[in-house]
């Protein structure tokens, strides 16, 4: 499976409420940019400093993947 292609990331951005203004999206892209080395604001690797980034990237992602699945849902099927 090649995960370029298994991207999840413009559902989300389609279906996830508020995704532009959200702290949790924001989350998610610090914690995302800090497993794969790039370089972090100052106070955001302050804040994440004695985190395990890999498991809290992945306990958010599923919730956001979740919140993005139940508009999906309740958009997709609103008339039934």
């Amino acid at each position: 499976m090649n995960l370029e292609t298994s991207n999840y990331w413009p559902f989300i951005e389609t279906y996830y409420p508020n995704y532009y203004s959200c702290d949790q999206i924001l989350l998610s892209d610090i914690l995302t940019r800090k497993l794969e080395g790039e370089e972090l604001d100052i106070k955001d690797e302050e804040m994440i400093k004695d985190w395990d980034v890999k498991e809290e990237l992945l306990k958010l992602d599923k919730a956001i993947m979740q919140k993005a699945m139940k508009n999906y849902f309740e958009i997709k099927y609103s008339t039934i």
